[in-house]
């Protein structure tokens, strides 16, 4: 496979990592990709209507305390088939069960392999759904489908306790445009079999990069079958802020609103990442003949082998670590600064019952009652979103219901998480990953930023011969993509 080939896929699976593997708790399931979920600006269309542009006007006739019989239409891709009976099925005839005037309708024919372009097309044809799953904020804002909720949300006390950094991230203008709808923490999980089989101590939740290191170094050994670390291209993500706390994920500065690739701490990141692939302490830097001992098509497969000591995911993955033969811990990121990983719903400005849409959305997402359904309900263990809460008597009784190891720690340091900008930052993909640098790397002669970061940590390309340049083209594709929203949300 060429290395272009390998970079493309690598994009793809990370934001369909984000978007589609995580599981229930609004977060994200079995409903399948979600279509060109890269496309943050979108293609502006018109055609969902007028409808409410105002979560503070009454919404009509219809609202959730009327009693008047309304039907709120709602899509998302972790639905499942009505035969599965999946635990968000569940969640919304608990709710149609407490709120008997409110009937949610399933468009059980929509095309969830094309998330974005089945909303495109369900906009032009005036169906847009009331209560929308957004792959991210700003597609649903530069299409003008999302509705400003903040007249609902100033009168719902349950909403200011919302963990402060997806609240804030709701936030565009002068209004607030989208409901957090699942929170999940991205991190290192370790193996402890391996651990101790090695007679090496753990690493401790947020363990300092010396210790990261030396177990990564001191457990690697590929002639035993054994690899120190899954892979390294998450380090330039989350190391410069572990070195310089004004920076948060991808070196981006939340209150400077503005990407910082070129410094010192995030040229480290990558220099960091490439030591431990030239190394050999990861398993796409083993040679073929290594990896053919493991029969494997990716890490992930020698992970759940039990031959991986430090691998990276996010906690929409500990469903299925629980299933697997030995015993593993989330631990965070060295220095504490794991990532917030969140996922959002929007409510439609056509909508004919913007209050029953947010009551619906609220009970499926950050309303105590809802979360505490989710609890009663989550027999199988498919709720791995975190609960979207700072009510302590809620988080009490989820964590006394049982949690992964690992898990309580890092909530109880929410505070140090960054949060990751694909979501919800103007511009990031095209940013992160799309944009075009001018860059001659191998046989191509315009490589796109993310081409470069990913040969940077290969060893392939120095990254400071070019941070410069990267950092102006990332800083200029998220004003480019703040200027094409703002005259919408002011």
């Amino acid at each position: 496979m060429a290395k272009r080939s390998i970079v493309t896929a690598f994009i793809v699976l990370l934001i369909v990592a984000m978007i589609s593997a995580c599981t229930s708790g609004g977060g994200n399931n079995s409903g399948g990709g979600t279509g060109n979920v890269q496309n943050q600006s979108g293609n502006t269309s018109n055609s969902a209507g007028s409808g409410n542009s105002s979560g503070g006007s009454s919404g009509g006739s219809g609202d959730s305390s009327s009693g008047e019989q309304v039907v709120i239409r709602y899509v998302n891709w972790n639905l499942g088939t009505e035969a599965e009976n999946n635990i968000e099925r569940q969640m919304i005839r608990a709710f149609e069960e407490s709120h008997p005037n409110i009937r949610i309708e399933l468009d059980e024919s929509f095309d969830y392999g094309a998330y974005e372009d089945s909303l495109l097309a369900a906009a032009a044809a005036g169906k847009l759904p009331d209560v929308i799953m957004l792959s991210n904020i700003p597609f649903g804002l530069s299409n003008e489908w999302l509705m400003d909720i903040s007249g609902l949300t100033a009168n719902d006390p349950e909403w200011a306790n919302l963990p402060p950094a997806l609240e804030q991230a709701t936030h565009y203008g002068n209004g607030i445009y989208a409901i957090p709808a699942g929170m999940f923490f991205m991190g290192y999980f370790i193996n402890q079999d391996l651990f101790e089989q090695a007679n090496l101590p753990e690493l401790d939740f947020a363990p300092t990069w010396d210790a990261f290191q030396n177990a990564i170094k001191t457990l690697n050994n590929p002639s035993e079958g054994i690899i120190g670390l899954a892979e390294e291209v998450q380090i330039p993500e989350w190391y410069a802020s572990s070195v310089d706390p004004k920076l948060g994920w991808y070196a981006w500065d939340a209150e400077g609103e503005q990407y910082h690739l070129n410094s010192a701490a995030y040229i480290e990141g990558i220099n960091k990442a490439r030591e431990f692939f030239q190394g050999k302490y990861t398993y796409d830097s083993l040679s073929d003949e290594q990896k053919a001992q493991y029969n494997a098509g990716w890490y992930g497969d020698v992970w759940n082998q039990g031959k991986i000591a430090v691998r990276w995911e996010g906690t929409w993955a500990t469903r299925d670590f629980s299933n697997l033969n030995f015993n593993s811990r989330f631990i965070g990121a060295p220095g504490g600064r794991f990532a917030l990983v969140g996922d959002f719903m929007g409510i439609s400005r056509s909508t004919a019952h913007p209050e029953a849409a947010y009551e619906f959305a609220k009970f499926m997402t950050f309303g105590k009652d809802g979360i505490l359904k989710r609890i009663e309900l989550n027999v199988d263990g498919s709720y791995t979103s975190l609960p979207l809460t700072t009510d302590q008597s809620v988080l009490d009784q989820y964590f006394a219901s049982g949690v992964f190891p690992g898990l309580k720690e890092a909530y109880e340091s929410i505070d140090q998480a960054i949060i990751e900008g694909v979501k919800f930052v103007p511009g990031y993909v095209r940013s992160r990953w799309q944009a075009p640098t001018g860059v001659k790397i191998g046989d191509n002669d315009n490589a796109s930023i993310g081409d470069l970061i990913f040969h940077a940590t290969k060893g392939n390309v120095r990254f400071e011969d070019y941070a410069e340049q990267a950092n102006k083209l990332a800083n200029e594709e998220y004003v480019k993509a703040v200027e094409a929203i703002k005259g919408l949300t002011q």
